[in-house]
């Protein structure tokens, strides 16, 4: 059996050539106590005028640990997490796996009812909140962020748990409807922290600053990878990008994760002087993609180049292109499966993922997405003689026009390399001489006119919109991704 969903025979699969990479002793909790026993004194977290050492950070977690214990949280309990970025929502995060529990990290800035709907799909029972935060309904326990710590205590060894019990519960970006829970066991979360930890290169050296949301899987892996290392991560509680780059100039950053947004509004401006990335190894974003033109300007313009990967909230870390090898890097293609995953492409397109950081299934619900190990991505793909990943379009989102294939993002991708748009989102609208027709919606000041001019040497005819709206700002989540599904709602087109 080779586990491919609905079918007897097993298509191409293309498989990382490195299998493992060396597991965390002590599952997740181990990437912090792991650092502080062997960095007990340099510096682990800066956060405003606050500074930790690996040897606090563990004491604290320890101190957290019996607060959670004491306020009734124990193996198997579901803890949502309903603060900003903080030094002690990571904490949380750690002390929580030390009691064997699940977090829940729903977005601190939904609203209560999409909250609530957070509540009901993984079913949580206790919140750990920041001050002056509604504590949903139903709740067996609530305890405010900032009680967690206290002086150390000693501490129990921690519970035997399932190496594939649940531990993390994030929420998809939820494109097309309600935000699903993404139920990460403790092996798949220390698979994604160890695979993007091996594929972007992190050591004990580097510099790193973050502002994406803990609650975004991004941030979560990012911020954990880093703490594996014993690298130096200063957590930011909201992104402003004014901040972000005076820190790296006063500081010495050598890594930024960033959501893709950031990467437009870095190319906006005017003069970015060299001399004030110097520090940096590389950009990489997550969240949302960057077209690879736009990346292309932002390299010449600042003499760091993009490392491009792929992953998702179901299946975090697929491929990468190979970090000690930047000749091979491409802005068009993710590289390459990270180490022990497997792709495959179905007869439709669809690319289906198996490997240590897929996620075992959606909260609340069964979901034929998930099968035997395997994740139906929902993108359409292919893989070359080389092993090299191609991502083509979310599948669900491509366009038939006149029986021919429209990715909306090739289309995206042209329009944002005109000078005057500063953002695009394009959806299908049902017609009745094509099937569908592309309909751009435009944020900037071309007029409709000067867009056709600027299209038609670009694309083929029936790849170009039809029709234009131009609004004040796209619909995007937190992460940055595009929200189709509210573009699809009823407008006025110009």
């Amino acid at each position: 059996m080779c586990g491919w969903p609905g079918a007897n025979r097993c298509p191409p699969t293309v498989k990382s050539d490195t299998d493992v990479v060396p597991a965390a002793a002590g599952g997740y909790p181990g990437f912090l106590s792991a650092a502080a026993a062997r960095w007990p004194n340099r510096v682990g977290l800066r956060f405003e005028s606050a500074v930790w050492t690996y040897r606090e950070l563990q004491d604290a977690t320890e101190s957290a640990s019996e607060v959670l214990r004491s306020a009734g949280v124990g193996v198997g309990t579901r803890v949502l997490l309903l603060a900003e970025n903080c030094p002690e929502y990571l904490i949380a995060q750690f002390a929580l796996a030390r009691l064997g529990a699940v977090f829940v990290t729903p977005n601190p800035y939904w609203t209560a009812g999409e909250v609530r709907h957070a509540v009901d799909a993984s079913q949580a029972s206790a919140v750990v909140h920041d001050a002056g935060r509604p504590i949903p309904e139903g709740m067996s326990t609530a305890v405010d962020i900032a009680t967690l710590v206290g002086e150390a205590v000693p501490q129990p060894s921690s519970p035997a748990v399932d190496h594939h019990a649940p531990l993390y519960i994030p929420f998809s970006s939820g494109t097309t409807g309600l935000p699903k829970g993404v139920v990460h066991t403790r092996a798949s979360l220390c698979g994604g922290v160890e695979q993007l930890r091996h594929h972007s290169g992190l050591t004990e050296r580097d510099r790193l600053q973050l502002a994406l949301p803990l609650c975004h899987i991004f941030g979560a892996t990012m911020a954990a990878a880093a703490i594996s290392v014993g690298a130096d991560l200063t957590l930011f509680r909201r992104f402003d990008l004014g901040e972000s780059l005076e820190h790296i100039r006063s500081a010495g950053v050598t890594v930024w994760p960033m959501a893709g947004a950031v990467a437009h509004r870095l190319a906006s401006m005017e003069q970015p002087r060299r001399e004030d990335f110097s520090s940096l190894r590389f950009f990489m974003w997550g969240g949302s993609t960057v077209p690879p033109g736009l990346a292309a300007e932002l390299t010449e313009r600042t003499g760091v180049p993009f490392l491009c990967s792929y992953g998702m909230t179901e299946a975090m870390m697929v491929a990468f292109n190979p970090v000690d090898a930047p000749t091979r890097w491409r802005l068009d293609s993710p590289g390459y499966p990270t180490v022990g995953t497997e792709v495959r492409v179905a007869p439709s397109g669809e690319l289906f993922v198996r490997g240590p950081s897929v996620a075992a299934g959606y909260a609340g619900f069964d979901s034929p997405d998930f099968d035997d190990g395997w994740f139906a991505t929902g993108d359409s793909g292919r893989l070359d003689a080389d092993g090299r990943l191609w991502i083509v379009d979310r599948l669900k989102d491509v366009l038939k026009v006149s029986g021919f294939q429209v990715a909306p993002t090739e289309v995206e991708n042209a329009l944002l390399a005109h000078p005057e748009v500063s953002d695009v989102g394009v959806i299908g609208v049902a017609d009745p001489r094509t099937g569908e027709t592309p309909v751009a919606y435009v944020v900037g000041s071309a007029s409709a006119e000067a867009l056709d001019d600027w299209l038609r040497p670009r694309l083929a005819t029936y790849k170009r919109p039809t029709r234009y709206v131009f609004v004040d700002e796209v619909p995007r989540t937190s992460g940055g991704k595009l929200r189709r599904a509210q573009l699809r709602r009823p407008t006025s087109p110009t």
